[in-house]
């Protein structure tokens, strides 16, 4: 079997090849690349083919005045590109650390529902820690975290464990347990522990995401209550505002630490009395993946922050 230097006497990819293909494969388009990468679109055309050549695979399928799609091939390599291109910046990062301190940037996943909870108190204290290290939050809903982990788009995340098939490694961080959400003037909104069984037959107001929904469901199923779902809704603001208006109640995990919606009107938390399956916040990775130092650095802060359950993780135990 022969070598690649061997088909290909003295050619080699380059790692600004690998960056170009990447930037093509996450543009759509040779020109969108060129662009974000500060090159030629003639120059970017003749990196890829030079790549292609070297490999002897094709990697993109040009469609004329419609961009670029990858080819099996290009799905393969892609992922093998952005760990190459990851452990590289890694060992730049290792050799300026000698002097310098850790730098660089580094992508953390986040569960879009999540992040605002999240994000700000560890992006700050990443600042604050590690003034070189540049964390470039990308909110996902929770398939799109799966897929990033797997395809490379980021090396680790920050999700609720559900919906994460095999092949995620997780680690877990807190527990979540759910709250009903109740209008100021509601005659429950006591602030005593509520039943689910008791506001059955009120209109409900459904987080309608995808395993989030699967998850309110089940709660509704342990405590064997069936819910008279009247709006659904891909926001949880959304959700807060309906419940503000008297329209409806809500079954929500995250407590702002107001208890007005987005258009000024009281809402109240209200505990559950029915034993209802807690969400666990898990830092999330690709099996087998091997972190880089800046993500490494990231991991060992947010485990710290969210021990301190930032606002809206405190929900009751």
């Amino acid at each position: 079997m022969t070598t690649p230097a061997e088909r290909s006497p003295g050619a080699r990819f380059t790692l600004r090849q690998l960056e170009y293909f990447v930037a093509v494969a996450e543009a759509g388009t040779v020109t969108a690349a060129a662009e974000r990468v500060h090159l030629s679109q003639s120059a970017m055309s003749t990196a890829l083919a030079d790549l292609e050549r070297v490999l002897g695979v094709q990697l993109l399928v040009r469609h004329h005045a419609r961009g670029v799609t990858l080819t099996p091939s290009g799905d393969e390599l892609l992922i093998s590109a952005r760990e190459l291109l990851r452990q590289a910046d890694d060992l730049d990062t290792s050799a300026h650390a000698l002097g310098e301190g850790l730098v660089g940037r580094v992508r953390l996943g986040c569960f879009a529902i999540l992040a605002p909870y999240l994000v700000p108190p560890l992006v700050a204290s990443v600042v604050e820690e590690l003034p070189g290290l540049e964390v470039e939050p990308i909110e996902e809903p929770l398939d799109g975290i799966e897929s990033g982990l797997r395809e490379g788009r980021f090396e680790v995340a920050l999700t609720y464990d559900l919906g994460l098939g095999e092949g995620i490694e997780r680690q877990p961080l807190l527990e979540i347990r759910p709250h009903a959400l109740l209008a100021f003037d509601h005659p429950l909104s006591t602030g005593e522990p509520v039943r689910l069984a008791d506001l059955a037959n009120e209109p409900f107001v459904l987080l309608d995401l995808p395993h989030s929904r699967d998850y309110f469901r089940a709660a509704f199923t342990s405590a064997g209550v069936q819910p008279r779902i009247r709006y659904r809704t891909r926001s949880a603001e959304t959700a807060r505002a309906l419940v503000g208006r008297g329209l409806g109640w809500s079954l929500l995990n995250l407590r702002p630490s107001n208890d007005e919606s987005l258009e000024g009107r009281r809402v109240v938390a209200c505990d559950l009395a029915d034993s209802v399956p807690a969400l666990t916040v898990v830092l999330a990775k690709a099996h087998g993946t091997r972190l880089t130092k800046r993500a490494l650095a990231l991991e060992k802060v947010a485990i710290r922050v969210l021990a301190q359950r930032p606002v809206g993780m405190n929900s009751a135990s």
